[in-house]
């Protein structure tokens, strides 16, 4: 993203230069003609909008280092055990095309890149809702039968409107030239026919298209003022243009002068629609006819081909070529450039050809002839730099500057050497399985940790990590502190893509709750979901760390994320599920989610009186009486004779508001009712809460269809139904416990 935006932000001020450059080229060449300088600007229009992609590509360079032959060994000092890395096969974490000079490194370039796209979408919506506007002049405006001056290969009308104050063409499918009816009776028949000719020019050479497509540009590009001000000019050579074109065709400048001061005279204030071609307001009318007048001029109505391809080449060439051009276009010298900054320090190595580093990292071992290596940092007011610099024979001279100002390369070069250098060959990951094994000989396991946790790179961390896994026998304390380090890496992707491919060495370990830690420091719902799964099924978290897995899986925001994490863990309970699961479940927002959850857990545990009371209380902050009657029944029909379990059932049936919910509940508890106090008292109190005599009377014929139901029962039956407001229920409960008697 910031790669994007550093391109767009130096075409900016790169596209004010070139556009700059190219007028004062034209205003110094007056004796081309307006055609020709039309497709000038063109051709500059597009290599304005391309800057953006050509700083990205690299363009051929024809100077004394085009090519490089392969590397060879330099007049270096002498190390023991090299380890050749050849900057050509580095996968290095930034783009090794040419890099502009401007940069940025902070986040918010994301909100100014969206602010810049919503803003160009609404330039857009003006432009949808100009096309409209035109079609609807061409719709109220009256059709005349005029023969058009010249031949067209497309069909116009000519249309009378109201709503114009100048005469303008229109496209684009159905393209025609509108003409204020006001001004069409009181021009003459030859005004009328320059007017048409001019706007005929327009649509014959098919700038309604160009216009088009010029105003779309304009609107995207709406930052970019080297875009608008070309737009300008090009309006201005289009006129003109077609103004040469009617004179070529009418033989003479001076009638047709005549009618455009005519027209200048007779114009009045109207609507000019955005997507219009050829309406031009009276002042822009008059700075044509002095251009008109001019007799020195070249007027030929045509483009000189040759000249705009020299000029388009001279514009590539300057682009790609130009030495003076080279860094203020955003190309460069060196075939790779890294840039880091932190806000404090900023480090940037560039480089040519092809490089060998020596074992230590600390210096360099080989270049090719005519390879170039910069390496510079700068922090606060002082600035330090390294330059290596092979000749034709691969000799390598080292240079240091401080402040820009050359010093001796001596201790003090070779100590900002030694803290710049490794690290950035570290920061490129090249040769992990090499340089690793190489620092934990020479240093040990934790102060290869410690190199590695100064590594900024995510992907490279995790795969220094990874690669310890595999030389190294880590003891308990250096896995907990490789899973201390990769909860530092940046990305939640590698992340995940770390503890899945270490996972296997971990279990069984002791390292449960730095594992639920590090799954702990990712922001990704779908990661930490991925993660704590595998950690389930893998058996990877002890029964005694399965509150603080909770915990973690409760920080899940999204609800589908973490209902998944909590059945995989309900399906896999070997014993009872602690308190932290029902924490967690309560802080699922989805009624939905939440019934499916506590539902399944009521059907796994439904021997265990405290897993159901527990799942119960969860389900009574549900807002959804439908889902939270769910979870009542399933746990009215999972108990066996307990009384507890039903109490709680029939007490959390008091928070259901609706009586059809209730009713379901108490229909699931009537079925396997013990007839028993306390229970039978709880039971008709929440029975007599229901409004609706049709669910009361469902509940009691529930009731009274079981063969076992005790005398005390049946008077329980009996007071409810004589409190019925329907009779015909009333009667009907009635009736069937008179025949139980």
């Amino acid at each position: 993203m910031n790669t994007f935006l550093e391109a767009l932000l130096n075409g900016w001020w790169q596209g004010i230069l070139l556009t700059l450059l190219v007028w004062l080229v034209l205003r110094d060449l007056p004796r081309i003609s307006a055609a020709t300088r039309l497709a000038l600007w063109h051709t500059t229009l597009l290599v304005v909008l391309l800057l953006p992609a050509l700083q990205r590509i690299p363009l051929p360079h024809w100077g004394p280092a085009a090519a490089i032959p392969p590397a060879v060994t330099a007049a270096a000092p002498a190390q023991q055990n090299t380890a050749p890395v050849q900057a050509r096969d580095l996968p290095a974490p930034t783009p090794t095309s040419p890099t502009p000079v401007m940069e940025l490194h902070e986040d918010p370039v994301e909100v100014l890149l969206f602010l810049c796209v919503a803003m160009a979408l609404l330039k857009l919506l003006r432009l949808a809702i100009g096309y409209w506007a035109v079609r609807r002049l061409k719709r109220k405006g009256r059709r005349v039968d005029v023969t058009l001056p010249m031949a067209m290969a497309r069909s116009i009308d000519v249309i009378l409107s109201d709503d114009i104050g100048m005469p303008m063409a229109v496209g684009y499918f159905r393209p025609a030239i509108l003409l204020p009816r006001g001004m069409a009776d009181r021009l003459t028949a030859e005004e009328l026919r320059y007017v048409l000719l001019h706007e005929s020019a327009h649509l014959r050479r098919n700038d309604d298209w160009m216009a088009l497509i010029e105003r779309i540009v304009r609107a995207i590009f709406f930052f970019q003022p080297a875009v608008y001000w070309i737009s300008r000019q090009i309006e201005k050579e289009r006129e003109m243009a077609c103004d040469d074109w009617v004179i070529a065709e009418a033989g003479e400048t001076k009638p047709y002068a005549n009618s455009l001061a005519r027209l200048a005279d007779l114009a009045s204030q109207g609507r000019v629609p955005v997507l219009a071609t050829g309406a031009g307001k009276r002042k822009q009318i008059f700075a044509r006819l002095e251009t008109m007048l001019d007799r020195t001029r070249n007027c030929v109505p045509s483009v000189s081909e040759p000249l705009v391809i020299v000029a388009g080449i001279a514009l590539w060439f300057v682009v790609a070529q130009g030495s003076a051009f080279n860094h203020l276009l955003g190309l460069s010298k060196y075939s790779s450039r890294w840039v880091e900054s932190d806000g404090v320090q900023k480090r940037e190595i560039k480089m040519r050809g092809d490089v060998e580093f020596t074992a230590n990292d600390r210096d360099v071992e080989k270049m090719s002839p005519g390879g170039k290596l910069v390496v510079e940092t700068s922090q606060g007011w002082l600035v330090r730099r390294v330059e290596f610099d092979a000749d034709d024979q691969g000799n390598i001279k080292r240079s240091y500057f401080s402040n820009g100002t050359a010093r001796p390369f001596d201790a003090e070069a070779r100590r900002f050497l030694d803290s710049a250098l490794p690290q950035w060959i570290r920061e490129r990951g090249d040769n992990i399985p090499e340089r690793l094994s190489r620092m934990t000989q020479e240093k040990g396991v934790d102060a290869a940790l410690e190199d590695v946790r100064t590594i900024r790179g995510g992907h490279v961390k995790r795969a220094y990590l990874e690669e310890l896994f595999v030389q190294a026998q880590l003891n308990v304390g250096q896995m907990r502190r490789v899973l201390k380090i990769g909860s530092g890496i940046d990305s939640d992707d590698e992340k995940r893509k770390f503890l899945e491919n270490v996972h296997g060495r971990l279990a069984g370990r002791g390292v449960d709750a730095q594992v639920l830690g590090f799954i702990d420091s990712i922001h990704s719902d779908r990661d930490r979901r991925q993660l704590l799964l595998n950690a389930l099924n893998l058996r990877l978290i002890a029964e005694q760390e399965s509150p603080r897995l909770f915990q973690t899986a409760g920080r899940i925001n999204s609800d589908g994320d973490k209902t998944a994490v909590m059945l995989q863990a309900v399906q896999l309970a070997k014993t009872r599920l602690p308190a932290e699961f029902f924490e967690a479940a309560s802080t699922i927002h989805s009624d939905g989610e939440r019934e499916r959850l506590l539902s399944l857990t009521l059907t796994v545990h439904s021997g265990d009186t405290e897993t159901v009371a527990r799942a119960l209380r969860a389900s009574a902050s549900m807002a959804s009486d439908e889902h939270k009657a769910k979870v009542m029944v399933v746990a009215a029909r999972g108990v066996r004779s307990n009384h507890e379990t039903m109490r709680e059932v029939v007490s959390q049936a008091l928070t259901i508001a609706s009586d059809r919910e209730k009713s379901h509940v108490l229909l699931s508890v009537a079925a396997r009712f013990a007839q028993q106090e306390p229970l039978r008292h709880d039971f008709f109190s929440a029975l007599n809460t229901i409004h609706s005599s049709a669910d009361q009377r469902s509940v009691l014929m529930a009731i009274l269809e079981r063969p076992d139901a005790d005398r005390e029962t049946l008077l329980e039956v009996s007071r409810s139904a004589s409190a019925m407001t329907s009779k015909e229920d009333q009667s009907a409960v009635l009736k069937r416990l008179a025949d139980r008697r």
